[in-house]
């Protein structure tokens, strides 16, 4: 489950990275909104992942939070989706 953690943690902070950059080099004005976005989630992910392995996690906790970042990943990749359509 561990590596399930940090997979999708990882996925999440990924989709957020590419959002942010699809995003501001059409809307520049979006940088720094997405820069405390990105900074928060990458607290959030950091801080979740160091207590499941420091702790011992039940794993409700690890459920919901992965559940939590994957409907986070998932609406950031329809946002980078919807943009494109509009794009083209």
């Amino acid at each position: 489950m561990d590596w399930a953690f940090l997979a999708i943690s990882g996925f999440l902070v990924g989709s957020l990275l590419y959002t942010g950059w699809y995003t501001t080099r059409y809307e520049p004005q979006a940088k720094v909104p997405y820069a405390v976005i990105g900074f928060g989630v990458v607290l959030v992910v950091f801080v979740n992942t160091w207590l499941d392995f420091v702790r011992d996690q039940s794993n409700w906790f690890r459920g919901t939070t992965l559940l939590g970042y994957a409907i986070v990943a998932l609406g950031l990749t329809l946002l980078v989706r919807e943009r494109r359509q509009r794009s083209h």
